[in-house]
């Protein structure tokens, strides 16, 4: 029997109706391998019963977190809040820390799973914006060696954020950081769980791309 994935959603509001749904680039990287995938969908009155039918979860990319989960407030710097989606990854996070199921963060992910671990954000990358933003390709990260991953020392990545993590979370390793210093990439010490910055979905041909999504698989397939 297929594993399931739960992938958290964006929204959209298009006259005045809100719409819930997942990037299928997200899903084209998950079936093609075999699993089963379902949407979270917001305001669920116990997403907890729909967590335990799951074997993993990805949460995706998406509009900034609220500061107020990490100690600052919004001075205008952050965009797109929506409670419901803090509190979707919030207790996605807290459940896979319970439970240990594999987590994958991309993106927003990568910085809600900070947040929800006990990290910071910078909430706008301001003069960097210009080397985070809209680049499709070019985006050099460099690599720290971990076993569950084969990449060389630097890789080259699409980058599409203005905000990042400030204070790393107690448990997580930055394995990647771009030539600035901004994190890139980072897994968990004890747990399965390791996010990224960059949108591996986007470039479905770029070796690294699969290898971020091969890895996710061995966890879900050994954990």
């Amino acid at each position: 029997m297929s594993k399931l994935i739960c992938i958290t959603p964006r929204l959209l509001t298009e006259n005045n109706v809100e719409k819930q749904f997942i990037n299928t680039r997200y899903l084209k990287h998950l079936t093609d391998a075999g699993y089963n995938t379902i949407q979270i969908n917001l305001d669920n009155p116990n997403p907890e019963h729909i967590f335990d039918m799951c074997d993993a979860f990805l949460i995706t990319g998406g509009t900034d977190v609220d500061p107020v989960h990490f100690g600052q407030t919004n001075e205008g710097l952050s965009k797109g809040i929506d409670a419901r989606l803090d509190k979707l990854d919030e207790q996605i996070t807290k459940y896979e820390v319970k439970s240990k199921k594999p987590l994958l963060g991309i993106c927003r992910g990568l910085q809600t799973i900070n947040v929800f671990l006990g990290g910071s954000l910078y909430q706008d990358l301001g003069p960097l914006n210009q080397y985070h933003q809209k680049i499709v390709g070019g985006h050099i990260v460099h690599i720290k060696p971990h076993p569950l991953f084969n990449f060389p020392s630097t890789i080259e990545v699409n980058s599409y954020h203005h905000q990042a993590i400030k204070e790393v979370a107690p448990g997580l390793d930055v394995i990647g950081k771009h030539e600035d210093g901004t994190v890139e990439m980072v897994i968990h010490e004890t747990l399965p769980i390791f996010a990224v910055q960059w949108h591996p979905e986007i470039d479905n041909d770029l070796p690294y791309s699969k290898m971020i999504f091969d890895a996710f698989f061995k966890l879900i397939e050994t954990t």
